[in-house]
């Protein structure tokens, strides 16, 4: 009989073992899952009939469909796609507590069952939890595994393996609170300090003036006057190096200042459509000259009203293949080779149509000038909004000649009052767009001589945050923070 070295599994008597476990570890919230027999590294894992319990909690890119499909609306689409998405960041952990990087951990997403599954499990020194290997269940039927999935501020996510769960954790684990969105799988929610730590952090930096800087890579304090002043401003006065990760600002929290009630939630290009393909022939065919002899397209996008300064209606849109009458083929052919388009419906399970969702751009023939697939999408949305402070701030000249003459343009104050948010979910974000909560604010320009000039810009914004915050997420509090 082959003997296993068990490496990466964890015992425990209890369910509050598990929680300190989590809490030594910086977990802030943990998904368990009693495995069955048939979950190993080759069957992959199944988690849930919904990917939304693992994209709300963990940062995950998805593998985006590129150009080459639903260039128009008309684009044939026989069977169904299986999406992939890859864990940004995944660590197995030892019962020491030492975490051992993964190197490819993954989602796969059947959208035609629908479920999502994990595979992929080695880490960089080609070793894994043996407990979920097929050799290891042949020989050890009857010992009972908990796999959990843990959260880290950010969107990491740490897993561990049980072995030899008794009977009596088996219902501790079966008594906690279920998933939202899968029952099978259990929650266990943890208390963390990083949102009252940050409370107090800002709390000392609100209600006053400051000069408009940022730190260097080296920690340096440096006059900055781009449009980024406030951003980098905060950033300074909480001790952040300025980074475009998309794990949050602080403590997998981030942090988004505005100086007017309009901001810009994210930037994604659109990936396939004209666009995609002739960045130059959309900008002639859409597009309009300005004085310059550029070629500029502007104007606000809702979705479902037609924009009269492009002639593009933005819509979010499904779509699914018409059945016929011939049942002799191994597929479903669609209707006049085309795929049936629909509204979105936000009412039925995203992820049972994740290959089938998309947002784009139209004109009146129904040809996509430019379109986002559901992953381009998702890929700016995620674990990053999980937890988001709006904070309001002023800018001004600053009037103070010699800091002015050393390169301290401007004076930055930041409203006590700041927006807290929590839990938002790639339905959300999609509802928004449907709803025109969140609006397509387009700036490209294509330069008359100069390709270099050129700019692709895809602004999505909301009209005020403070409204569109009880749309985005879950949970919202107005907080007013003392100095």
């Amino acid at each position: 009989m082959k003997d296993f070295l068990l490496d990466f599994e964890h015992h425990a008597n209890s369910v509050e073992e598990i929680r300190s476990m989590m809490v030594s570890l910086g977990v802030t919230e943990a998904v368990l899952k009693m495995l069955p027999k048939n979950a190993n590294d080759k069957n992959q894992i199944y988690i849930a009939s919904d990917f939304g319990l693992l994209y709300d909690l963990f940062s995950i890119t998805l593998a985006e469909r590129g150009a080459s499909i639903s260039e128009t609306k008309n684009k044939s689409e026989p069977g169904r796609s299986i999406l992939e998405g890859v864990f940004d960041s995944f660590f197995w952990v030892q019962p020491s507590g030492a975490m051992v990087e993964a190197k490819r951990v993954k989602v796969i997403v059947y959208p035609q069952y629908p479920e999502a599954r994990l595979s992929g499990f080695q880490t960089v020194h080609n070793s894994m939890p043996q407990s979920l290997s097929i050799a290891f269940i042949k020989q050890n039927e009857s010992r009972k595994r908990l796999l959990v999935l843990g959260r880290l501020p950010g969107g990491g996510c740490l897993g561990l393996v049980y072995l030899d769960i008794s009977d009596q954790l088996e219902r501790e684990i079966s008594s906690l609170p279920s998933s939202a969105k899968s029952k099978v799988c259990k929650k266990l929610l943890l208390e963390h300090n990083a949102s009252k730590s940050l409370q107090s952090k800002l709390s000392a930096v609100v209600g006053r003036p400051m000069l408009g800087c940022k730190l260097s890579t080296s920690g340096a304090t440096v006059p900055f006057s781009g449009t980024q002043v406030c951003g980098y401003t905060l950033e300074h006065a909480l001790g952040i190096i300025p980074n475009s990760a998309m794990n949050g600002d602080i403590d997998g929290i981030e942090l988004k200042t505005h100086t007017q009630l309009k901001v810009t939630l994210f930037t994604p290009e659109p990936d396939f459509g004209l666009y995609a393909k002739d960045f130059k022939a959309f900008m002639h065919q859409y597009g309009y000259k300005d004085s310059s002899g550029d070629y500029r397209l502007t104007g606000i996008h809702r979705a479902n009203e037609r924009c009269a300064k492009s002639g593009l209606t933005l819509r979010v849109r499904e779509y699914r293949v018409h059945e016929i009458a011939d049942k002799t083929m191994d597929w479903i052919y669609s209707e006049n080779g085309a795929r049936k388009v629909f509204p979105y419906d936000a009412e039925t399970s995203l992820t049972s149509k994740m290959d089938a969702v998309e947002v784009v751009l139209e004109d009146d023939a129904g040809v996509v000038a430019a379109g986002w697939s559901l992953e381009r999408l998702l890929n700016c949305w995620g674990a990053k909004h999980n937890e988001v402070v709006y904070i309001s701030a002023n800018k001004e000249d600053n009037l103070n000649e010699a800091e002015k003459n050393n390169g301290f343009i401007y004076q930055v104050t930041f409203d006590p009052t700041v927006v807290w948010c929590r839990n938002t979910s790639a339905e959300r974000m999609l509802k928004a767009i449907d709803t025109g909560v969140i609006f397509l604010d387009p700036a490209p320009k294509l330069h008359a001589t100069d390709p270099s000039k050129s700019k692709r810009r895809a602004q999505w914004r909301v009209n005020d945050i403070t409204k569109a915050v009880h749309s985005l997420y879950a949970h919202v509090d107005i907080k007013k923070l003392n100095n």
